[in-house]
């Protein structure tokens, strides 16, 4: 049976903890897309040991992951809808290497801050992470396509990795030509545009900038020196992040206060007020600032200005 819901706790929290980790663990076993099976049935498919692997199938019966009839195990509703195992395996990594840390980054004010190098050595987890990045912007853009006015012309996408905003509005507008500005050698869609964000940008001949879920990344001063150049360019800039005040339940609340801290942690950025960010963008210049909250995701906001320059 299920663990009923408890408030939060010291014990709960424990056991969360080790839930994750079983869980990670199954997943990099095998274990889930061995389903179903007995222990002796799941331990011969992924090599695991019987014995360990007996235990764990429990752990992960009793907090949701599996169900159990009789000695066979199979996969939960929670597991099978939820698409958890890409996510389980990034998360897992990122907590392994760099939570570890989280004590030493708080005591002296130096956080480890060093998310991308680290990724860049690891195929695995850089291979999920880009999974895991474009699948995010395919399902918003499905929402964010039809909320920022777009018109004929050219588009940068700021930060966009493989381009997946970038090439969504370039389909859905007759005349939009889009590049990505990222680092060199970024696999996009769309043509890339080489440039180090952590240094300042001359953005020149764009109609509009997107900042797609990459000023979280920066420091307070960079992502406000971002924001600055955006609207520098003379062209219309819009702005998704995370909000710090996410619409859904604790359950987002939670999620969005770790992934602030893990932002801290592991690139020395954070999120920043839908505020804030308005304020960059007037401050610098820039007119009509609008606001809106995505119905698609409880955690993302749409800032989108129009560039006075």
């Amino acid at each position: 049976m299920p663990l009923p819901p408890h408030d939060p706790g010291p014990s709960t929290d424990l056991v969360g903890a080790m839930s994750f980790y079983a869980a990670d663990a199954a997943v990099r076993l095998g274990v889930f897309n061995a389903l179903p099976g007995t222990p002796a049935d799941l331990a011969k498919a992924t090599g695991a040991d019987e014995e360990g692997l007996t235990l764990l199938l429990d752990l992960l019966t009793t907090t949701g992951y599996l169900v159990r009839s009789d000695d066979v195990f199979s996969a939960s509703p929670m597991w099978t809808d939820a698409g958890y195992a890409t996510p389980l395996r990034l998360w897992g990594a990122i907590i392994g290497e760099f939570w570890r840390d989280l004590y030493d980054g708080l005591a002296t004010g130096r956080p480890r801050a060093d998310f991308y190098h680290w990724l860049s050595s690891r195929p695995e987890p850089l291979a999920v992470f880009h999974r895991l990045q474009s699948g995010l912007a395919g399902w918003l853009a499905e929402e964010v396509v039809g909320l920022v006015p777009m018109s004929p012309g050219r588009l940068a996408d700021v930060g966009g990795g493989h381009g997946v905003f970038a090439q969504a509005f370039q389909d859905a507008t007759p005349g939009l030509e889009a590049v990505v500005v990222d680092l060199p050698g970024t696999p996009s869609a769309v043509p890339l545009v080489a440039a180090d964000l952590s240094e300042p940008l001359v953005l020149e001949g764009y109609d509009h900038v997107l900042l797609f879920n990459v000023v979280h990344g920066f420091s307070r001063d960079r992502a406000r020196g971002l924001v600055r150049e955006a609207v520098a360019s003379g062209a219309d800039v819009h702005i998704l992040e995370t909000t710090t005040t996410p619409r859904g339940g604790v359950a987002d609340q939670a999620f969005t206060e770790g992934f602030a801290l893990n932002l801290w942690l592991t690139q020395g950025g954070r999120l920043y007020t839908a505020g804030e960010l308005e304020g960059w963008l007037r401050e610098a210049g820039a007119a009509d600032v609008t606001r809106t909250d995505l119905t698609r995701s409880p955690t993302h906001t749409l800032i989108t200005a129009r560039s006075t320059s």
